[in-house]
């Protein structure tokens, strides 16, 4: 299961849609992989897909036995990264939960929990 929790300082509401920078780092705030930064960038790559197994169906995966093989993707399109369930055809098996929408769009300091790992979002300059 994948949990969001949008952590949005008032000033940023009116421009939570705008991305300064095509570069988004995740860091694991719990989990077996405390501490972990990894950094996507949409020149390289539009779409990255994450799960729990190491191979040539996910381009970042992680420890986490609650974690599915296929969990989600992170799409960039339109100048933001945007995260959903599963692999972008099927939901993934462990279940995806998203407040209000299940095609979500990431924001600075956005909080993802996927399975018992805990990532904060992070745009660099």
């Amino acid at each position: 299961m994948i949990q969001v929790n949008i952590q949005i300082k008032s000033e940023e509401i009116e421009n939570r849609n705008v991305v300064v920078s095509s570069l988004l780092t995740l860091e694991v705030l719990f989990g077996e992989e405390q501490r972990r930064k990894i950094t996507f960038d949409s020149k390289n790559k539009k779409i990255v897909r994450i799960g729990r197994l190491k191979n040539s169906e996910t381009d970042f995966s992680f420890a986490d036995e609650d974690v599915s093989r296929k969990q989600c993707l992170l799409t960039f399109e339109e100048n933001n990264w945007y995260i959903n369930d599963g692999d972008g055809q099927n939901e993934s098996s462990n279940g995806t939960w998203f407040y209000p929408e299940k095609y979500f769009t990431i924001t600075e300091g956005m909080i993802i929990r996927m399975g018992t790992t805990s990532f904060e979002c992070k745009f660099i300059q």
